[in-house]
């Protein structure tokens, strides 16, 4: 049973594949949207935001439209289980005929395909889904400034330190 949540308690994964058999060379990135928490839920967008140009695709692209024959992630700790997430999307609106992006597919592997081109292997793809990886783009990273700031009160703790040991 898939759950639902609202886009305020949403997380967000990157993933990212490379070709191996298919027809276009190069690597097909994205970001994800989920339920925040652990369990096994339906993603909310799918979102393709970098692939070879010669596919056609107008970047950035949704693919969760509703036409979806497989959309399923399970979040451990976190992270995306890529051993049993599925997305496939056959027949998306804007881009009809053929399965237009699969992530872990049990027949087609992950591939990004030429649109309405019906043809398995027309775009990048990898059967194994050997090069398919998800990363937490959710995870909190201090940023640039915050470092900054934090390595400044240590310097000012140590010299306040040697001050009063003169």
């Amino acid at each position: 049973m898939l759950a639902s949540a609202s886009v305020a308690n949403a997380a967000t994964f990157n993933f990212s594949f490379s070709n191996v058999e298919g027809a276009v060379g190069g690597t097909v990135e994205g970001i994800i949207e989920l339920p925040d928490g652990d369990g096994t839920f339906a993603a909310t967008s799918v979102t393709v935001t970098s692939a070879p140009a010669i596919l056609g695709y107008p970047l950035p692209v949704d693919f969760v439209d509703g036409g979806e024959i497989a959309n399923s992630f399970t979040i451990i700790s976190g992270m995306i289980d890529a051993t049993v997430s599925t997305f496939v999307n056959p027949f998306p609106v804007s881009f009809p005929f053929g399965t237009a992006l699969a992530l872990n597919d049990g027949f087609e592997g992950s591939l990004l395909n030429v649109p309405g081109s019906g043809v398995t292997s027309s775009g990048v793809q990898d059967l194994d889904s050997s090069t398919l990886n998800y990363s937490n783009a959710s995870a909190t990273t201090p940023e640039s400034t915050s470092m900054i700031t934090l390595i400044g009160l240590g310097l000012l703790g140590v010299g306040s330190k040697l001050k009063k040991k003169s």
